[in-house]
């Protein structure tokens, strides 16, 4: 229960008051796999059964639910680093920027929190920003990082928001993502 009501709680910070998330066990025949199958349940909703989160949760709803398990497992176990590979994936608005300010908790007391975003909210709230490169060349694929100063964050930020055409309104709307 008290594994249960951290994830229910994590999920509360980023916009799921409803959610509610069991661990369900069920006895199986002895295999190489033991003699229990174990299942995540979860619902978003108010008043429905909570079942198998593979099921049910949409992309938003299993992003999030990623972010607070691995959350609350990387702090029980200590971890010094955690990765977070689009875990924002189908989220968007005020959900990415909760999602970020909960990314940023777990960043305090020494752990490191690194995340591969697209969305601004989520990058803007980063202490350091990197920019990575993908280049297909005939025989493999070279990735390159940059570390981006604060000019060079500012037009990524605003490219996130905008495409191609940087806008000055997109400029002025990374500015203020990043609070400058």
């Amino acid at each position: 229960p008290a594994f249960e009501n951290a994830v229910e709680s994590i999920l509360h910070k980023v916009g799921m008051e409803s959610a509610k998330f069991k661990i369900g066990f069920e006895s199986i025949p002895l295999s190489a796999c033991g003699t229990e199958k174990i299942d995540f349940l979860f619902t978003a909703n108010e008043g429905l059964t909570p079942r198998a989160v593979e099921k049910i949760a949409s992309g938003g709803e299993m992003s999030r639910v990623m972010l607070a398990l691995k959350g609350i497992i990387s702090r029980s176990l200590a971890l010094p680093t955690i990765i977070f590979d689009e875990i924002d994936t189908g989220v968007s608005g005020k959900i990415a920027e909760q999602m970020a300010r909960l990314m940023c908790e777990m960043g305090k007391g020494g752990r490191q929190v690194i995340s591969i975003t697209h969305l601004p909210q989520i990058a803007a709230l980063g202490e350091t920003h990197y920019k990575v490169r993908k280049e297909d060349t005939t025989s493999s694929t070279i990735s390159t990082m940059q570390k981006l100063n604060t000019e060079e964050r500012i037009k990524e930020i605003a490219q996130m928001l905008s495409g191609s055409d940087v806008s000055e309104a997109a400029i002025s709307n990374a500015k203020e993502l990043l609070r400058l």
